[in-house]
């Protein structure tokens, strides 16, 4: 049986993962709001049901919500990183980090 010594990820490996994950998330909002408000288009055009046209118009406001809150968890997070990057004195490469922050 082949057993692993425990590797678990650095705090700078961390950093960096979670500014990735937030702007991954932020280009799929974006994504998904470009595509409800066509949707909604489409059916305002199609004089589709007031029901139907509600639904997919909350759908876009929740899209829309969301990318504020997306900014403000990517502004925090790219200052930590940052700061953490300024004063990191260990031996992993902050090449990635830095290409995040630009």
């Amino acid at each position: 049986m082949l057993i692993l010594p425990n590797m678990a990820p650095s705090k700078l490996e961390i950093k960096v993962k979670a500014l990735q994950r937030l702007l991954r998330e932020k280009e799929y909002y974006e994504k998904e709001l470009k595509e409800q408000e066509q949707e909604l288009e489409n059916m305002k055009q199609s004089s589709r049901d007031e029901y139907e046209i509600k639904k997919q118009d909350e759908l876009v406001a929740e899209a829309k919500r969301m990318l504020p809150e997306l900014d403000s968890k990517i502004k925090q997070h790219k200052a930590e990183l940052a700061k953490f990057v300024e004063e990191y004195k260990g031996e992993e490469s902050t090449e990635e980090a830095r290409r995040l922050l630009q």
